[in-house]
């Protein structure tokens, strides 16, 4: 909490010492904690803001903004049209969104420009910054500096998934059909393209010489693995050691994707690096593990995310919040409590764990209803508090 509490000021800033920058990927992670622990969401809007204010000529977002410094990181700009839709999902005002769409259909418009002759993606110009691993030069990752690469593709395709919710939610139909058309068509030659049959993974190159856990997450995060893919894929991405590993930034995603194959026991693991830290002198979370030059990065705060979203399990199954999910993942804990703010008040929970049964309370705001599942169980909610038991 005290990180990010540091990046907020007026606007939220990657870190409070050296950039003092508001970046794209940063942000995202920042206003998504914020949804969690704050009725407050005057800090994203101005950043959804200000980032479509930015925009290039080419549709795309500027990486950080406001800044005197142009600085481009194609891969931010998606990341812009995932605030978009984490806003529309957490807090509403269709009003405010459906500014947004045209700005959201240039930046794909802007990427859908450099699809090749064999539909995939081919790297656009600029910084494609994924992730701080050890293993790529400057945060990018194989083939993005001018080629075709795995996890840049994925995370086009993952991008149009969530814009063709927005438009469809928006009443924009034709438009949603649209980017239906390209996802399908783009995760097909994907699939093609990168799919390593012998190791069961997506690979970060045409090569097949680079895998990595950014590319497995992108593409189960998209929706359009199934079958044997896609459990071949989970397993990989659960027990290949010799995946490259996301860093604090990307570990987001990455605790999104064991949320998806539901594996507490992984996400509890990869949390050590947080745990470790009061050990090692840090009241706050670092931009990267060492040697790291930033000792406070607003981004290293989604573990308290995903302890109301992942853990706790609360999220929104319908934009506005309209519709509540309580699906808890408490792994080895045995007790699990704690508030959400919701658009209309709070949800509670108070929850008690033993193998596959759980008992306790939940209590949801005025004019909220919801479901709660556990274990394959399943039980309606309503406003107000109720117990459960199963």
């Amino acid at each position: 909490l005290r990180g990010l509490q540091m990046c907020a000021h007026e606007t939220y800033m990657d870190c409070p010492y050296y950039e003092q920058l508001m970046y794209v990927g940063d942000t995202r992670l920042e206003a998504l904690t914020t949804y969690a622990i704050s009725p407050d969401d005057r800090l994203p809007r101005k950043a959804i803001t200000l980032f479509g204010l930015s925009r290039l000529p080419d549709g795309l977002t500027q990486a950080r903004y406001p800044s005197r410094d142009i600085q481009v990181i194609p891969p931010f700009a998606l990341w812009w049209v995932g605030m978009v839709y984490d806003y529309a999902l957490w807090r509403g005002d269709r009003a405010f969104v459906a500014e947004l769409l045209p700005g959201v259909r240039a930046v794909l418009d802007g990427f859908l420009s450099h699809i090749n002759a064999e539909t995939l993606l081919q790297a656009q110009a600029g910084w494609n910054f994924t992730d701080w691993t050890n293993e790529w030069r400057l945060g990018v990752p194989p083939d993005g500096f001018s080629g075709c690469s795995g996890a840049l593709n994925w995370h086009l395709i993952y991008t149009l998934g969530l814009a063709a919710q927005l438009e469809t939610w928006a009443g924009e139909d034709l438009a949603a059909q649209r980017w239906q058309q390209w996802r399908s068509e783009l995760a097909a030659a994907a699939k093609a393209a990168f799919w390593h049959e012998e190791r069961g993974l997506l690979a970060d190159d045409l090569a097949h010489t680079e895998f990595s856990e950014h590319t497995q997450c992108l593409a189960l995060l998209s929706g359009l693995l199934h079958g044997e893919q896609r459990e071949r894929t989970a397993q990989g991405l659960l027990s290949d050691p010799a995946l490259t590993r996301t860093t604090i930034y990307f570990t987001h995603y990455l605790f999104e994707s064991y949320r998806v194959l539901g594996q507490p026991a992984a996400l509890f693991a990869r949390l050590g690096l947080w745990f470790d830290l009061a050990a090692q002198g840090f009241k706050t979370t670092p931009e990267q593990p060492e040697p790291s030059r930033s000792d406070c990065h607003g981004w290293g705060a989604h573990p308290l995310y995903h302890f109301f979203a992942t853990l706790l399990g609360i999220r929104p199954t319908t934009f506005g919040f309209e519709q509540i999910e309580i699906a808890p993942m408490p792994g080895h804990l045995t007790h699990l409590s704690g508030e959400m703010v919701h658009p209309r008040g709070r949800i509670s929970a108070d929850l008690h764990f033993d193998g596959e049964h759980v008992h306790g309370t939940v209590a949801l705001p005025d004019g909220a209803q919801g479901t709660f599942r556990y274990a394959g169980h399943r039980v309606d909610l309503e406003a107000g508090a109720q117990s459960i038991e199963l």
